[in-house]
């Protein structure tokens, strides 16, 4: 390793980064802010997806079957079910069983005991591994002629699984226009720096040095700008997160939100990456506009 080019290199980037020590503020503030604004939402995100998980994942498929279907056509349609690849768990109710499921609900409010004739009848729960599933298999299977009815809660579930797909599109957008607008920050932040050295780079390409070698601090200039503004933003969000979480947790006893399956740490990092990302991003864009090409 050559020890003087790399003393150079990280003087040159040391040089950068406190040369104009307002405009590097800015821009790690802005990066911090964008890290605030991007960690609470992905948590609110992340939360939402596993509240829609834990209701989503509920629904069951209830397939109600005729009369006159004989046990063997209930055989046949068991192994049907269980050798499809988008059920996860189907499982068989007699007549006998729903009937005494109902009089176990309805005890001590309905007297059952002067029914003779089981009116129920029998049936399959069909849960299906992905809850979007659950339109296309219920359809299959009322076309089917030993099923009588198919009830699987068709406008509720696709309307839950709608707004999934609508807030999940919602994030993409959010996330991205976050994306751009440090990104833009930073880039002008590096051009400014970069447009108040254009004479040095000159001489420097004139004197023989490559565009990478011109290129890099600024890059890391923009990495480090990036870090800094991630592990500011997350300094700000942890205690947040410490103090709002488990009131949140309590203040919605009613809602199936288990606040501790959220992957901290995961967006944490993420959260970092980006940062960094963003900033080593944006500083190539704006120092490549000012290097001639090699």
């Amino acid at each position: 390793m050559d020890w003087g080019r790399t003393q150079f290199f990280w003087a040159e980037v040391a040089q950068n980064f406190t040369r104009n020590a307002a405009m590097t503020l800015t821009s790690i503030g802005t990066v911090a802010i964008s890290v605030v604004v991007l960690g609470v939402f992905l948590f609110g995100r992340a939360s939402f997806n596993l509240l829609m998980a834990n209701v989503v994942n509920r629904v069951d498929v209830a397939v109600y079957l005729k009369d006159e279907t004989s046990p063997a056509e209930i055989d046949t349609m068991m192994r049907q079910l269980r050798a499809d690849p988008r059920v996860d768990n189907v499982r068989f109710v007699s007549k006998q069983e729903a009937l005494e499921t109902l009089r176990k609900r309805l005890a001590g409010q309905v007297n059952l005991g002067l029914i003779n004739v089981n009116p129920l009848p029998n049936s399959f729960i069909v849960h299906t591994a992905d809850p979007a599933d659950a339109p296309a298999v219920a359809t299959e299977l009322q076309a089917k002629p030993t099923v009588a009815f198919v009830n699987y809660g068709s406008k509720v579930t696709e309307r839950l699984l709608g707004l999934r797909r609508v807030l999940g599109l919602i994030g993409l957008g959010v996330i991205a226009l976050l994306f751009v607008a440090t990104a833009l920050i930073i880039y002008n932040t590096i051009r400014l720096t970069v447009f108040a050295r254009q004479r040095e780079i000159t001489i420097m390409q004139l004197v023989g040095a490559t565009n990478w070698t011109i290129r890099w601090p600024f890059v890391f200039e923009g990495l480090l700008t990036g870090l800094a503004g991630g592990l500011l933003g997350l300094l700000v969000l942890w205690p947040a997160y410490q103090t709002l979480a488990p009131k949140l947790a309590l203040d919605l006893p009613f809602l199936p939100l288990n606040l501790a399956a959220v992957p901290v740490g995961n967006l944490a990092l993420e959260l970092l990456l980006v940062g960094a990302f963003v900033g080593m991003l944006a500083s190539w864009l704006s120092v490549s506009r000012y290097l001639r090409p090699a």
